[in-house]
This record gives structure tokens, C-alpha cells and sequence, in this order.
């Protein structure tokens, strides 16, 4: 592997057994690679538990895999493929199952002539992370906490962060100087249809960008469309929000009995880059 690993106990680098894969340092802390094809890098104890239920990952996945997002994923790609370079590194930081990933290879290996690029994923829910390895994501996964990643400093090209709170200041130490990070923030009127059911007097308020320090924004784009969704899949996309506790039982049952034809999809891209 070309990505340099650091222990997220000590900060030592770390080397790879070549017969196990597993990785260690110096100082005798060992990190095992799972029978399912991912690294594992936090303590069970330790582990953060998701919230998401098998069947949650599950139906996710399926949605996911049946084309919803092709026009996000495009955009996503586009961006990216301006500025990637041959063996570059990209991490999608909370990858969970792995979606963006595998559509984001193939994409961007078609918009780039193919050219090589190393990718890994990080997630700190095991159950997603062995969803990802299972759907054969090709890529090397991290089960990991995101407040200690371990990559050392300065070593990733590229960062994704797509529809995921950014959390901390790791993803700037890792990645490179002129390294890029791409954000992907749900936009004002993203899935407006089914956030009216749940906020009697919903306002559109603006998005507001908030970047760690030692990022400067380079293009900023707004990408909208809509969908064409059956009442069960709304419920799926808006268990991908962070505003999901709110709707109550009944308001779920409203969501779950109704189709949605014009679904707003709303996001906005903001791609920085570290100077």
C-alpha cells in the first residue's frame, strides 16, 4: 500500500505483516485484519454503536444501489476528475456501506481513462463496515473512530465527505498540502416534500458552509433534481437525515402511505482545498 498508516494509540508508524495483513508498530500494538476484508482499528468495547438496525443498512443499500443519486454521484465525479492525479489517495470519510465508493471508482475511472487511484474507507459502526466489504467494495475499509484516524500526517490527496458531519480536525492533519477535501451538504430544500409533513411551519433557510481552518473553498456548486419515490423509500431517505427522531409514528405512517412524485433533492458541493 502507498497510504502510510499511523497507530491511533502511540502515533508510531505503522508496518503490515505481509502474511496476515495486520498492521503493527513499535511499540507492540497490533491491529488484525477481519475475516470479512476490513481493518480493524478500535477496541470492541471502545466501539461507537450505530444506529442503524441490519435491515436500516439494508434497505439504505438497496435505494442506494437502484440509481437514485446518479446525478449527485456524476457531479461528485466531476469535480473530482479535474483535479486527480495518477496514484492518487482518496478517502470517504464515513463511508458506512460503502455506496459512494464503489460508484465513485467506477465513475471517476471512466471520466479519467482509467488511470490508478487507492481507496479507503473509514466508519466506526462494524455492521456497516462489513457491509461495505461484502458488497465487495473495492477498497481498503477501516473500522475506526473518526476523533483518531489512522493514516499519518499528510498523506491522503483527496477527501469525501458526503452528507456526513465533519467531525474534529483529523481529516485536515491527513491530508496533503494542496490536497482537496469535497463536501456535500443537503441543501435548503432537500427532501422538502417530506420535511412539510414533519415541520407544520417549515421556512427555507440558507446553507450555511462551515470548513475547518487550514481549508480554502475553490468551487462551490448547488446541484437539484427531483424524484419519483414510493412512500417506503421516502421513509429510507429520511432515515438518512439527521431530523429523522422527529417524525413521529404518525407522520411516518402519513410518509408510508403516499407516493412522492417530485421529490426535492437539494444538495450543495463545496470543494477546499489545504494551502
Amino acid at each position: 500500500m502507498s497510504l502510510l498508516f499511523q497507530c491511533p494509540t502511540c502515533g508510531l508508524a505503522l508496518m503490515q505483516h505481509q502474511a496476515s495483513q495486520g498492521f503493527y508498530c513499535a511499540n507492540k500494538h497490533h491491529f488484525d485484519k477481519n475475516a470479512a476484508g476490513y481493518w480493524v482499528f478500535t477496541k470492541p468495547a471502545r466501539q461507537k454503536p450505530t444506529g442503524d438496525s441490519r435491515q436500516q443498512v439494508r434497505a439504505k443499500h438497496f435505494l442506494l444501489e437502484s440509481g437514485v443519486f446518479t446525478p449527485l454521484i456524476d457531479k461528485i465525479g466531476e469535480m473530482i476528475a479535474a483535479h486527480l492525479q495518477p496514484n492518487d489517495c482518496l478517502l470517504d470519510y464515513e463511508c458506512a456501506e460503502g455506496f459512494y465508493l464503489r460508484a465513485l471508482s467506477s465513475t471517476l475511472s471512466k471520466l479519467t481513462n482509467g488511470i490508478n487511484v487507492q481507496y479507503t474507507g473509514v466508519a466506526d459502526a462494524e455492521n456497516t463496515i462489513f457491509a461495505a466489504a461484502k458488497a465487495q467494495t473495492p477498497a481498503a475499509l477501516c473500522l475506526t473512530t473518526s476523533k483518531v484516524l489512522p493514516f499519518a500526517d499528510n498523506c491522503l490527496d483527496f477527501i469525501t465527505v458526503v452528507d456526513r458531519p465533519l467531525k474534529g480536525k483529523e481529516c485536515v492533519r491527513i491530508l496533503k498540502e494542496q490536497g482537496f477535501m469535497l463536501q456535500v451538504i443537503p441543501g435548503a430544500r432537500h427532501l422538502w416534500q417530506i420535511k412539510a409533513l414533519i415541520y407544520p411551519e417549515l421556512a427555507e433557510k440558507s446553507v450555511q458552509v462551515n470548513l475547518p481552518s487550514g481549508l480554502t473553498v475553490k468551487e462551490q456548486q448547488r446541484l437539484q433534481f427531483s424524484l419519483s419515490v414510493t412512500g417506503e423509500q421516502a421513509l429510507v431517505l429520511l432515515d438518512m437525515t439527521p431530523y429523522a427522531w422527529r417524525a413521529s409514528d404518525k407522520v411516518k405512517h402519513l410518509i408510508r402511505s403516499q407516493a412522492f412524485d417530485k421529490l426535492e433533492i437539494d444538495f450543495t458541493l463545496v470543494l477546499a482545498q489545504k494551502l
